[in-house]
């Protein structure tokens, strides 16, 4: 009997130790506003919120240990923490290392740039105007002008001295006519009499429409790149762009995987700012709700937040490998129960984070 009770006790003892042991949990975070940051001693935002309805569901124990982003996979990793608090995107690389609960929101890649003031714009406009495809075709305009201009004065020479002269002055009233003629301005100072001079003026003139014609839509075009590119509502028109982001980050992989080859890498999120503002980079491209969080500490307001989104990302809890399978269950069934709620969708309100 006395044995008996002594392996009831043993076998209790196990229990309450292997059920604490479950329940009391080492858990990593990192500040990222607005989905989870410290004030007032305190865990806050969306994050935060979901995890501390999680733990008290299920009274764990839990030992909070701030981190930096660059430690946290690390820390998963090597099993010193037990879960991450943190919008940690679900990747196949990531997957291979650590495990994720069930996914609770989901976010998009964005870009930021540095405001473009006036200036700027017409810079961009006087660069893309004045390029060197402008000055070729300006210098072929030139030569064709010439070409006519000085085949009409050949026939026109001796025929009709009197408007087109012989020497320097001749070729230079053969290329006034020949550019009179193509912008239809039609001054009638110099017209061809002779019937070769003629038959250059009238080639001259259905060449010179089509000419005109490809000119002003030339000018067009670049005109709306121009404007396209000041704009800069496509990802696209960023490829051959200098671009600054996270090392290993979801949008990192994404430039990888679609040919975004020009790109800056850096440890930190923090570092992304300064780097575009000191001209490092054109551009930078992260996960959107980031983004705006950090845009918004920016009271000079040197920032624009891009009005695209591409490359869509799940957030959720990381956690180490080979995690308990009861404590995993027990955490995304929680999860799914928080985030299916109307609470959590006023909770995303409150930080501006609906998905939209």
């Amino acid at each position: 009997m006395r044995f008996t009770f002594l392996l009831l006790s043993v076998f209790t003892l196990l229990i309450g130790q292997n059920s604490f042991a479950q329940d009391s949990l080492r858990v990593g975070y990192v500040n990222s506003a607005p989905f989870i940051y410290e004030e007032n001693d305190k865990l806050q935002g969306p994050i935060s919120w979901l995890w501390y309805n999680v733990s008290e569901d299920n009274n764990f124990h839990c030992e909070y240990i701030r981190l930096e982003s660059i430690e946290l996979l690390q820390e998963l990793e090597n099993g010193t923490i037990d879960l991450a608090l943190y919008p940690l995107t679900i990747t196949s690389n990531r997957t291979k290392v650590i495990d994720f609960s069930v996914p609770f929101y989901l976010a998009h890649s964005g870009l930021v740039t540095k405001e473009s003031s006036s200036w700027d714009r017409t810079m961009l406009f006087l660069e893309s105007f004045f390029s060197f495809n402008f000055f070729s075709a300006l210098g072929s305009l030139i030569l064709i002008l010439f070409i006519f201009g000085f085949l009409t004065w050949r026939f026109e020479r001796i025929g009709n001295e009197e408007e087109f002269g012989d020497g320097i002055n001749g070729l230079w009233s053969g290329f006034w006519w020949a550019a009179v003629t193509m912008t239809t301005v039609g001054y009638g100072d110099k017209s061809p009499k002779t019937t070769g001079g003629r038959i250059v003026a009238l080639i001259w003139m259905f060449t010179a429409v089509i000419i005109i014609s490809g000119l002003t839509a030339s000018i067009a075009s670049s005109l709306t790149v121009t404007e396209l590119e000041s704009r800069s509502n496509d990802i696209a028109t960023f490829k051959k762009r200098k671009l600054g982001t996270v090392q290993t980050s979801s949008s990192h992989e994404w430039m990888k995987d679609n040919f975004y080859n020009n790109s800056k890498l850096y440890e930190r999120k923090e570092d992304l700012l300064p780097a575009l503002l000191n001209g490092e980079v054109e551009a930078v491209v992260y996960d959107l709700p980031l983004l705006r969080e950090m845009v918004k500490s920016d009271t000079a307001n040197k920032f624009d937040v891009l009005p695209l989104t591409f490359n869509p990302q799940y957030y959720a809890i990381g956690m180490k490998p080979n995690i308990n399978d009861t404590l995993k269950k027990k955490i995304n069934t929680f999860l799914l129960k928080h985030t299916e709620s109307l609470e959590w969708k006023v909770v995303l309100g409150e930080y501006d984070l609906m998905v939209e």
